[in-house]
């Protein structure tokens, strides 16, 4: 009986699982570089202000309508933070957005937050049973 059959079904099941994590890395990656240049906008109701929040969660740019001159500090103070709290609000819907296509799924993500997902479920959407690692390794 030859030992090197058993060793390289034991090979592949590891190739396929080297490859699942490399696809992973790649996944979180990108991720990570859409993350980074994300910019989104967010204004305030009355439309005065509209401020950008770039990939590091900063504030960059706002832009005040010359209207916006009319209020008064209380009302401008109102219709700036409406505006930032707005591209904060944007900000964290494009992300879940993208880490959902990251993950592969929406309901895996709503497990996740919700504490609901099982590290078992998570590796068995990628074709890993934790349950029996060396499936696929046995002839």
């Amino acid at each position: 009986m030859s030992t090197s059959r058993g060793y390289g079904g034991a090979g592949g099941a590891m190739e396929n699982m080297l490859r699942q994590a490399q696809e992973q890395q790649r996944r979180l990656a990108e991720f990570q570089r859409q993350r980074a240049e994300l910019r989104v906008t967010g204004e305030s109701p009355d439309g005065l202000v509209q401020v950008t929040v770039n990939g590091e969660m900063k504030v960059g740019d706002i832009e005040i309508n010359a209207r916006a001159m009319r209020l008064d500090s209380f009302s401008l103070a109102e219709s700036l933070q409406a505006a930032v709290d707005a591209a904060y609000a944007a900000f964290g819907e494009r992300q879940q957005e993208l880490l959902t296509d990251m993950l592969g799924g929406s309901e895996l993500v709503r497990q996740a937050q919700e504490g609901t997902l099982a590290p078992e479920d998570w590796f068995r959407q990628f074709g890993v049973d934790l349950a029996d690692p060396f499936r696929g390794m046995r002839r």
